[in-house]
This record gives C-alpha cells, sequence and structure tokens, in this order.
C-alpha cells in the first residue's frame, strides 16, 4: 500500500505557494522599487499568466507602459515560472488591518 506522504507528494494545488508567493513579491520590489512592492501583491497564476493586484489604477497603467516587460523577464528567474508567458495588472483593494 503506498503511503499518505507519496500520494500528497504528487498533487499539485493551483496557484503558487507561499514560499513562491513571497519570491515572486521580492522579484517585484526589486523591479518596481519599495514603494511599488507595497501596492501590489499576487493575485492569481493560472495558464502561466501571473495576475498582479494593485491598489491605483495609475499605477497599473504607468507599470503596463514602462515595466511590464522587465518585470516578466525578472520573474522568469524564479524557480517554478521559467515559463512564465504574461504578468497582468489589475486594480485590486485589500486592508491592511492597521499596519502601515
Amino acid at each position: 500500500m503506498e503511503s499518505l506522504g507519496r500520494i500528497l507528494s504528487r498533487i499539485t494545488l493551483p496557484g503558487p505557494g507561499p514560499l513562491q508567493q513571497r519570491e515572486i513579491q521580492a522579484s517585484v520590489g526589486r523591479v518596481l522599487g519599495e514603494s511599488g512592492s507595497k501596492q501590489v501583491r499576487v493575485g492569481s497564476i493560472r495558464r502561466n499568466r501571473l495576475t498582479l493586484e494593485v491598489r491605483s489604477a495609475a499605477r497599473v497603467f504607468e507599470w503596463e507602459a514602462f515595466r511590464k516587460q522587465e518585470l516578466l523577464q525578472d520573474l522568469r528567474n524564479v524557480p517554478g515560472l521559467e515559463s512564465l508567458e504574461e504578468v497582468k495588472f489589475r486594480v485590486g483593494a485589500w486592508r491592511d488591518h492597521g499596519i502601515g
């Protein structure tokens, strides 16, 4: 009989895990700077497309126009994201829960 650990090791859940999210967030911070990294968070990863939620529509426009390709190239160096095809930005809002 196969062990539960072995079965679970073959299961992959959709989206990035917590460790990969930290690596993605760190890469975003390197490209967009410290102030930019505070205004964006990982939304989802589906079909080799990363969606980042951004607090401001103006930032979405700026990053789509001027930083998208640079960010995509940097993120392709993150283990597990080598086949990343696209980075999308969308306006999102979230609570800081008293932080910041």
